[in-house]
């Protein structure tokens, strides 16, 4: 036992033992996404659940691509800590990047977006993050026929 806590001793002398920085806290984008799929309306199928990491403001934006199905009506809807989501922006966008719809218009944040697919095909969902709010969200995407 002596020698252990020479040892220890020894090795805890040549340790430097400083504080470490507080680290930021985490983005849990899953318990936002979860309370989103809770709330989808009804009618609407679950498709697709988007975790949006911003990495404390070093992604601002995050972009996903999906294939959409002529005449069915997609939803996305989006949750951050803001009540009103503010600083948290979803778009979609054509094959040829042309925004076809988003979550922000008149100066309002909306909690989401709905949109009727006129042709089949690949289409871009953009999550950005405008710096008024944290960077840290989660996005769900569901349809109906």
């Amino acid at each position: 036992m002596m020698v252990l806590n020479l040892i220890l001793s020894f090795f805890l002398s040549f340790t430097n033992v400083t504080p470490t920085a507080v680290k930021p806290m985490a983005c849990n984008s899953k318990a936002f996404t979860d309370l989103v799929i809770k709330k989808l309306p009804k009618g609407y199928t679950f498709l697709k659940a988007y975790p949006i990491d911003g990495r404390q403001g070093q992604r601002k934006l995050v972009r996903f691509s999906y294939i959409f199905s002529k005449n069915s009506t997609y939803t996305i809807r989006i949750k951050n800590s803001s009540p009103k989501n503010e600083g948290l922006i979803v778009k979609v966008l054509d094959s040829r990047k042309k925004v076809k719809v988003s979550s922000y218009a008149r100066g309002r944040y909306y909690s989401g977006l709905n949109y009727k697919c006129s042709a089949t095909g690949i289409y871009y969902i953009t999550f950005q993050f405008d710096g008024k709010g944290d960077y840290c969200a989660g996005g769900v995407l569901a349809f109906k026929r």
